[in-house]
């Protein structure tokens, strides 16, 4: 069984390490990477190969083992650095069906979506970053990049205005650009003032809080449970509407290759002092519905971690003289309710920021100007696109209807619509709408929050 809850400065400096790090290195670096995630991992693998000597410094160890995020990687962005990952790389399971519950005390309405050209497509591969971080990280190794687990940065080194490099535990290790990818709760874009916060406390309402936990389960009985084979697998998100006092909460379950990814998403500024975010847990993990899917799996592992929500804007300066930003560290993840999306923009992101950092170092130039190409590369991606079209997603997502009045309505709609009590029955829509109307959301109420999802 393994635990894995951390703060920031939960990781001790390694300083012998880093003493040993800073020697053998030759004093011509061309790019430090904090942090070996997605962004970190796919930015040293494109620079690499590009002949430059890059540098990746993770805190935790092994690399992985601080990376809780797994659920499902979208898209085909590793493609672009590594075509065949789809075929050679740890992945659990590939979505085939797609799950939106909604869930009230005992009861539970889904919506089973099921798609068969995914099975073609592979377009969501389920992963665990612990299997998936280290393979990544092997191929940024045979790429040519030096990937150095358990370092600590502890801030930027600038002179000038310019970042040169860092320095973890009073160790210095100095490069002409340092990429930034240490994740949501990025000390090094708010101790630089990069943010517009000076504190993580000021910056609140802009995160989630994730607890997750992966449950052992036979292979055989995930798949007569979700209905899927040995190489698909299901993806599912809950609104949860059996959550205590004001707390606002999502749920996931993604199906492993052996496990269960079973957790919680909270809305932190939901949180009082008197709530505790394990309860949240436990109350979703308690639930009926999930009781039956998870039935004698047993724990492997439990965390928990900041998720970025604001998206857009909480952006933080994402390039200056002599770094760039990237991954959650930007801020660059995305959730409507239906799917949860990071990993992918870590991997773009990550891309994007080792090809401005090839241009910048072909050119000899650091500026800001220079930098600032990242920038119009990611304006210009899909990333920035989709987190502008969706800037007012929270107007949804914090809406306290949706997790309040809305589950229990439409369980108990559905459940008057099926069940048998001797009286004549309503139409459809007059039930669901009288369902609504008994727990304080009546037409104008559901025009209203209808308009706010429509206008996104």
């Amino acid at each position: 069984m393994q635990f894995r809850i951390y703060s920031e400065r939960d990781v001790s400096p390694f300083s012998e390490k880093m003493e040993k790090v800073s020697c053998k290195l030759s004093h011509d670096i061309d790019v430090i990477i904090v942090g070996a995630g997605f962004g970190g991992l796919s930015a040293a693998i494109k620079l690499a190969r590009a002949n430059k000597k890059v540098i990746v410094l993770e805190r935790g160890m092994p690399v992985g083992s601080k990376n809780l995020s797994g659920g499902v990687l979208w898209g085909n962005d590793l493609g672009e650095i590594l075509p065949n990952w789809k075929e050679e790389a740890p992945i659990e399971r590939f979505v085939v069906k797609k799950k939106l519950g909604f869930l009230s005390e005992g009861d539970a309405t889904i919506l089973d979506f099921y798609f068969d050209d995914f099975k073609e497509k592979k377009t969501g591969a389920i992963v665990l970053r612990a299997k998936f971080d280290a393979w990544l990280a092997e191929q940024a190794k045979e790429a040519g990049a030096r990937v150095e687990p358990g370092i600590n940065v502890d801030k930027l080194l600038v002179e000038n205005g310019q970042v040169v490099g860092i320095e973890s535990n009073g160790e210095t290790l100095r490069a002409p650009i340092t990429i930034i990818m240490d994740g949501a709760n990025s000390r090094l874009t708010l101790e630089s003032g990069f943010r517009n916060h000076s504190k993580m406390s000021e910056a609140k309402g802009n995160f989630m809080l994730g607890i997750k936990e992966v449950l052992s389960l036979d292979p055989e009985l995930i798949n007569q449970r979700f209905g899927v084979s040995s190489e698909h697998g299901s993806a599912g998100e809950y609104v949860l509407g059996n959550m205590p006092n004001d707390v606002l909460a999502g749920g996931f379950i993604y199906t492993n290759g052996s496990s269960i990814s079973l957790g919680v998403v909270i809305h932190l500024t939901s949180l009082s002092t008197k709530d505790r975010s394990y309860e949240v847990y436990e109350k979703f993990k308690s639930h009926p519905h999930v009781q039956q899917l998870i039935e004698g799996a047993s724990q492997l592992e439990y965390g928990a971690h900041l998720i970025p929500e604001a998206g857009i804007k909480m952006m933080p300066q994402i390039s200056g003289p002599g770094f760039l930003v990237g991954g959650d560290a930007a801020g660059f993840v995305f959730s409507n309710g239906m799917v949860i999306q990071g990993m992918n923009y870590a991997a773009k992101s990550g891309i994007l920021a080792a090809e401005a950092a090839i241009a910048a170092l072909d050119k000899g130039s650091f500026d800001a100007k220079t930098m600032g190409q990242y920038d119009k590369m990611i304006k210009d991606s899909y990333i920035y696109k989709d987190l502008k079209n969706f800037k007012n997603v929270t107007k949804m997502t914090k809406n306290p209807n949706l997790f309040k009045i809305y589950p229990e309505a439409i369980n108990n709609g559905f459940k008057n619509l099926i069940e048998e009590d001797g009286k004549p029955k309503q139409k459809a829509w007059k039930t669901i709408m009288k369902s609504f109307k008994e727990k304080g959301a009546g037409l104008f109420t559901l025009m209203r929050d209808g308009r706010k999802g429509m206008n996104l």
